[in-house]
């Protein structure tokens, strides 16, 4: 296992899915953690040993209040993980709501900015801004606009502070996974029909685990890739690759062919 040992790690949106999973595994790794949630991860983090701020990343306050804290404490800040995120927002362009839009990018886009804006100040050469994006930034998604150019407006994001922050040797990257088998896919109203399509459309066919973007992460954050930065990473199973034979099944049933 990649060593993080005496590095200082916040993750947002770390009280469940893929946040809870990184900070498990972070800690494990001997970082030390910091959960910024806004449900409550007490017991999580006395668990794994990791320490908890509530934290909303849509009030700048909060986010600056939580960076400062962090570095107070411990020193510096490491690495930050931007995870928090919605997934709420399902409709047709003509069906969604200015509001609907104003709340996705508050959270997906807003957040991981007020995140890596405020913990740039703390952090050193070596240091490291991985985000939680979606493959839904990276190609259009019918009936997902509101989600998906959040998604898009923060790969934009994560390239512009690779750029910027690069010369002070801060890396940024994000991840793009599709729908992955978290809590806040489960809540969603299009849970089956998301999970179906992804495990159809894998090479792999089945859904991404939480633990398995917590690796990744894990990965990016280590000093083993210290030139990997500016990158959209798709984890995606397989998908980019081409149709599936899952797929191609499905196609060819709906055509009218024998197997």
């Amino acid at each position: 296992m990649f060593s993080l040992k005496d590095k200082v790690a916040i993750i947002t949106g770390g009280s469940s899915g893929i946040g809870a999973a990184a900070a498990r595994r972070f800690c494990t790794a001997g970082a030390k953690v910091i959960i910024a949630a806004r449900h409550d991860a007490t017991a999580l983090a006395q668990e794994i040993g990791a320490t908890f701020i509530r934290t909303d990343v849509t009030v700048e306050k909060d986010v600056q209040t939580l960076m400062d804290s962090a570095a107070e404490r411990f020193g510096q800040i490491d690495i930050l993980l931007n995870n928090a995120g919605s997934f709420d927002g399902f409709g047709s362009i003509e069906a969604i709501t200015a509001e609907d839009m104003s709340r996705l990018f508050a959270i997906n886009t807003i957040g991981p900015f007020f995140g890596m804006k405020y913990a740039a100040a703390h952090m050193r050469s070596g240091s490291v801004i991985i985000n939680t994006s979606s493959l839904a930034g990276l190609s259009g998604v019918p009936e997902y606009s509101a989600y998906a150019a959040s998604k898009f407006a923060l790969n934009g994001l994560t390239l512009c502070a690779a750029i910027e922050f690069g010369p002070r040797g801060i890396r940024v990257n994000a991840i793009c996974p599709p729908s992955v088998n978290t809590p806040m896919l489960a809540q969603s109203a299009t849970a089956e029909v998301e999970a179906a399509l992804t495990r159809t459309t894998s090479t792999l066919n089945r859904i991404i685990e939480p633990e398995e973007v917590a690796a990744l992460m894990h990965f990016l954050a280590s000093e083993d890739c210290p030139t990997f930065t500016g990158q959209l990473i798709r984890l995606d199973a397989g998908m980019n690759a081409g149709y599936s034979i899952a797929m191609c099944g499905a196609i060819a049933s709906a055509a009218g062919f024998a197997g």
